[in-house]
C-alpha cells in the first residue's frame, strides 16, 4: 500500500489498485525498478535462469503474482507468471511487481512508462483520480477495435469489460475503426513530399481520441503529428500551439524527468525559435 493506493480484491480480476484519496491528473502514482528483467527476444531458459539468481525473499514476491495456470508448478509456472505479468522497457522486458497489481481498461486513467533515467518504471494519473477508484492502466495500444482486443488480451488470461468493450462497444469500435484509417493516412503523409492543406487526419485522431476518454500518449502524439503537419504547410503559429499541447501530455504521462520530456520539449523550443525569427 502507499499513501495513494492501496491493492484490495477486484471482481472477476483477482487483485486491483484503487485510490485512497483525490489523485489529480499528472501525479507520479508510482515509481519502481524491476525485480529483474530479461533482453528480447527472450526464451524461456532466460526467463527461468534471471529467476533463479532472485534471493528467496525476492523468487517469494515473484510467486505470488498471477498465473494463468494455478496448477503451474516450478519452471513451468515462473514462465507463465513472467508471460502474465512483465512489461517492456527499453530494450529489456521487465518483472515490477507493484506494477503489476495494476489491471487494464481500454480507457484507462493512468499511464505506464519505462523512465531510462531512473531506471525504473513509472505510472503517473493522466485524468484526475478520485477517490475509492481503480486505477487502470492499458495493455494495448488503443488503434484496435474490440475483436482485435479481445484476441490479444486473451493471452493474459482476461476479457475485458470496460465501457469500451461493454455496453458501449458500437460507438466505440466506429471510432477506433476511423482512428485505424487515419493512423494509416498519417503515416502515408509523412512520406510525402507534397503540403496538404491541413493536418486534417491528426485533427480528426485528436478529436476521436478525445471523445473515446483516451487521454494519454496516444493523444500525445497526435498533437505531435498535427505539430508536424502544421510545419510542412507553413503554420509554425498553429504548429506551436500543438506542440505546447504535446508537451503537457508528455509531462503528464511521464513526468518532468523523462527523457521524452526533453525530447518534446526540444521540439516546441525550435518551433518558438523559428516563429521568432520568422516575425
Amino acid at each position: 500500500m502507499t499513501s495513494l493506493y492501496v491493492v484490495l480484491p477486484s471482481p472477476g480480476e483477482g487483485l486491483g489498485c484503487f485510490s485512497t484519496t483525490l489523485i489529480p491528473a499528472g501525479t507520479r502514482i508510482l515509481n519502481e525498478h524491476p525485480l529483474f528483467n530479461v533482453r528480447e527476444p527472450r526464451t524461456n531458459a532466460a526467463v527461468t535462469t534471471a529467476f533463479s539468481r532472485l534471493s528467496k525473499q525476492e523468487q517469494e514476491q515473484y510467486l505470488t503474482l498471477y498465473a494463468q495456470n494455478p496448477t503451474a508448478d516450478g519452471d513451468a509456472k515462473v514462465v507463465d507468471i513472467f508471460n502474465s505479468n512483465a512489461w517492456q522497457t527499453g530494450s529489456r522486458t521487465s518483472i515490477c511487481p507493484l506494477a503489476a497489481r495494476f489491471n487494464h481498461s481500454c480507457i484507462p486513467n493512468a499511464s505506464f512508462a519505462w523512465n531510462s533515467r531512473l531506471c525504473q518504471i513509472t505510472v503517473h494519473a493522466i485524468v484526475a483520480i478520485p477517490a475509492n477508484t481503480q486505477i487502470n492502466l492499458s495493455y494495448e495500444r488503443p488503434y484496435q477495435t474490440s475483436t482485435s482486443r479481445r484476441e490479444k488480451l486473451s493471452a493474459y488470461g482476461f476479457a475485458c469489460s470496460c465501457v469500451a468493450c461493454g455496453s458501449g462497444a458500437a460507438a466505440s469500435d466506429a471510432r477506433r475503426a476511423r482512428m485505424i484509417v487515419l493512423d494509416a493516412r498519417i503515416r502515408f503523409e509523412r512520406r510525402q513530399l507534397w503540403r496538404s492543406p491541413r493536418p486534417t487526419a491528426a485533427l480528426e485522431l485528436i478529436k476521436l481520441l478525445k471523445e473515446e476518454g483516451i487521454m494519454g500518449e496516444a493523444l500525445g502524439l497526435a498533437y505531435h503529428d498535427a505539430a508536424a503537419g502544421w510545419v510542412r504547410h507553413g503554420r509554425l503559429d498553429l504548429a506551436a500551439n500543438c506542440a505546447a499541447q504535446e508537451l503537457k501530455i508528455c509531462i503528464m504521462c511521464f513526468g518532468a524527468d523523462s527523457p521524452s520530456v526533453d525530447t518534446t520539449t526540444a521540439f516546441l523550443h525550435g518551433l518558438e525559435e523559428q516563429l521568432t525569427q520568422k516575425t
